[in-house]
Parts: structure tokens; sequence; C-alpha cells
């Protein structure tokens, strides 16, 4: 059953919850939160002048996700040399942040985004985009499966194993900032 649904004012009720998520995940597929915003908007503009496909709206999220890395895919595609600036994903300590105890925790955060970030990096890309969207943004393996249109199979194999490689380098983090012994 098809939903078609014209009218701009729908999709930005749908989009509003997913947007935080969106802009993380730009960054994250970018490195760079200027060029994230810029992805994010052009993505949001195809998603816009397609919603009317858009045939669940409870899969709205995975939808919208998709055409978000499909625009990343397509831009990167077009790009021979992308100079990839290694920013740090500035919007990973969330707004909690500003609500936290002191300066000393922000600090706290600030840095543990940075490690994972560093650690992010490392990761081939596959296994990074893919533990990204299950770790980091919360979606099932079927839905990264369906962002990254790969099989289900697939999606949880490279999650394992970018699972496996990012806990050995958290470990050695861990260690060399005294957390654990």
């Amino acid at each position: 059953m098809h939903v078609g649904h014209p009218q701009p004012q729908r999709f930005e009720v749908l989009l509003r919850p997913t947007l935080a998520g969106l802009r993380r995940f730009a960054v994250r597929l970018t490195r760079d939160p200027v060029g994230a915003e810029d992805l994010l908007q052009q993505a949001l503009v195809t998603g816009l002048s397609r919603f009317d496909q858009l045939e669940d709206e409870g899969a709205f999220r995975v939808w919208v996700s998709r055409i978000l890395f499909r625009t990343h895919l397509n831009r990167r595609k077009r790009k021979t040399e992308q100079a990839l600036d290694p920013a740090i994903l500035d919007n990973v300590v969330s707004l909690d942040a500003a609500r936290s105890p002191g300066p000393l925790k922000h600090y706290e955060r600030a840095r543990l985004a940075d490690d994972l970030s560093a650690a992010l990096d490392t990761l081939p890309e596959d296994q990074r985009d893919a533990v990204w969207l299950v770790d980091g943004q919360g979606f099932k393996f079927a839905e990264a499966a369906k962002i990254l249109e790969i099989p289900p199979g697939t999606a949880a194999s490279r999650v394992a194993r970018a699972r496996l490689t990012l806990r050995g380098l958290l470990q050695n983090v861990a260690l060399e900032e005294g957390v654990i012994r």
C-alpha cells in the first residue's frame, strides 16, 4: 500500500525526531561538520522531492537514512580526489553534556568522543558504516542492511568484526588513561 504525502509539513513532522541522528550520521560519513550540513541538506531535498514514494511512515527513519547514505556515495563517486579532514565529531557530545556537573565531565566526554572517533576512523569503510548505523544510530541489523544495500548477514558480520577491532583499540585507550588496569 502506497501512502502519498505531497505536503512538506508531514515530511517535517516525521523528520523532526530523526534530524539529530541524521546530522551525526552525515558528520560520520563526511568527517567534516560543514560538508555534513551540505550533504544533509542535499539528502533532505531529495527526500522531500521523493516523499510520495515512502510506502510506510513507520520506516521513515530507515528510508531517509538510506537517502542520506546514497547521496554520500553518489557524491563520493563524483569526486576523484576527496580531501578528508579527520575532524572531530563536534556534536557527539550531546546536549546532556551541557547539563553535566561541570567542565571536567564535559572534557571527559569530549575526550571519549575523540578516542571513539579516532578508533572508528581506523576501521575499513564498510565496517565503519555498519557499526555506526547499528551502535551509533541504533538501527537494527536488517535496517542497517537496507540502508547499506547489503544482506542482513553481511551487515551483522561487518558489525561483529568492527566491534572486535574497536574493543581492542578502546581497551588500549582505557589502559593508557588508567580507566582499567
